[in-house]
């Protein structure tokens, strides 16, 4: 637990722009009490043990001004449960562990992050008039919801909040992801 607590201070030190973190120093999720069950949130439970039967990986990168923000490891794991999205550490990766294919969202893995998404706001970094947010699926420009960027293996979902923007920058999976 001390292990896990100091990685995730480490993670949440390094987001810019006030980002919030997935979970406080004793592993519960934003705004639960250590110890509690965590709630359902998107109608995906928090459960004792991964669900393998539907199994993907897509992969979420931050930009702040061109600077890489780090998504938090522990994202979807508050303790003593996992969610159906989560991550493990920061490189960015959403596991999509789930006992049948449904459908996942950008938005559900916001929501059980415990961070607001919308076309103006990326957890801590909103659009004003110096600043927008831009977003991008496999590369490609996205002008609908965010909140909508379905997940399924080995999207590359991108946010750019500037300026200054780029091409969304590559990303390769591991093996076996």
């Amino acid at each position: 637990m001390m292990k896990r607590g100091l990685m995730l201070a480490v993670a949440c030190l390094a987001l810019l722009a006030g980002l919030g973190c997935s979970s406080n120093n004793n592993g519960a999720a934003a705004g639960q009490i250590a110890g509690s069950p965590a709630p359902t949130i998107d109608g995906i439970p928090c459960q004792t043990s991964e669900q393998l039967t539907y199994h993907v990986h897509a992969h979420l990168t931050i930009l702040n001004q061109g600077q890489p923000v780090p998504v938090p490891a522990g994202v979807g794991i508050p303790g003593n449960c996992i969610y159906w999205l989560h991550t493990h550490d920061t490189s960015g990766v959403i596991h999509v562990e789930a006992p049948s294919k449904r459908d996942f969202t950008l938005g559900n893995f916001f929501d059980i992050w415990g961070q607001p998404l919308s076309a103006n706001q990326v957890a801590g970094l909103t659009a004003d008039g110096q600043h927008s947010l831009r977003f991008y699926v496999d590369g490609q420009p996205y002008s609908g919801d965010p909140r909508n960027i379905p997940l399924g293996a080995h999207t590359l979902v991108t946010i750019e909040y500037g300026p200054p923007f780029s091409e969304p920058p590559p990303y390769t999976f591991q093996p076996g992801y």
